[in-house]
């Protein structure tokens, strides 16, 4: 098959398995006190309606992925995750996700021209054997072939109030689920630093099941998806003081 703009030919992969493709939309805000009130950061919280983005679910239930995918985690794994953010640029997604503490879909790679650079993960692989894999706050289990989302505390990501880890939701096909959280980070006097507040923005949004995978050897972000409107939202939001 051709590629996108016609000047490579991708690879086509079939899986000996079928895979479980979940979409997951991060919006992912951080601001100091002077944004605590909604009204000072309402345009700032909102989800933009189109983005770019490097992977497509195509109608035929057809997976196109970039080339610097990880073959033996595709191959190996049951739930492939597409990462993609609420910015209008990759920088600017870059930036965001370097600021925060856990750096999980943050890797170090090459670029086109064989450059080391800071890249996002788009996509990730998952397995459900002998474990409940974790994901950004999250952890998914796999019980009676459904796929459970369950919040996975962590005060250094989220800050305070607290929260109690509990199942969030069983994800449905073609029913995208928003999760809201938020919290407020006191730093250490020796850092210097100021309290942080942080929001989570999230859409779960599992697309189907595929063992078709086209590797496409255009690394430019092609594709233009719309972030979906929500059918359930999960709002765990808190006033912070």
């Amino acid at each position: 098959m051709n590629s996108i703009d016609g000047k490579m030919k991708n690879e086509v992969i079939q899986t000996k398995t079928v895979k479980s493709i979940l979409q997951v939309h991060h919006h992912y805000i951080e601001y100091g006190k002077d944004q605590k009130s909604f009204t000072d950061r309402k345009e700032q919280s909102e989800w933009l309606s189109k983005i770019a983005s490097y992977t497509a679910f195509s109608p035929d239930h057809r997976l196109i992925l970039p080339f610097s995918i990880d073959h033996t985690g595709l191959l190996n794994g049951d739930l492939v995750v597409l990462n993609d953010f609420n910015t209008a640029t990759e920088a600017e997604a870059l930036a965001l996700h370097r600021r925060r503490w856990h750096k999980d879909l943050i890797y170090f790679g090459e670029n086109e021209k064989g450059e080391k650079e800071h890249h996002l993960q788009h996509v990730q692989c998952f397995s459900f054997k002998n474990n409940a894999p974790k994901y950004d706050i999250f952890q998914f289990k796999l019980v009676d072939d459904q796929i459970e989302l369950h919040l996975r505390y962590d005060y250094y990501e989220v800050g305070q109030p607290k929260r109690d880890n509990f199942k969030l939701c069983v994800l449905e096909k073609d029913v995208p689920v928003e999760i809201k959280i938020n919290g407020k980070l006191d730093h250490s006097l020796s850092s210097g630093r100021a309290r942080t507040y942080k929001e989570h923005h999230y859409i779960f949004h599992l697309l189907g099941n595929t063992d078709n995978f086209e590797i496409q050897h255009n690394s430019r972000p092609t594709f233009r998806k719309t972030i979906p409107a929500p059918l359930k939202v999960i709002d765990l939001m808190k006033r912070l003081y």
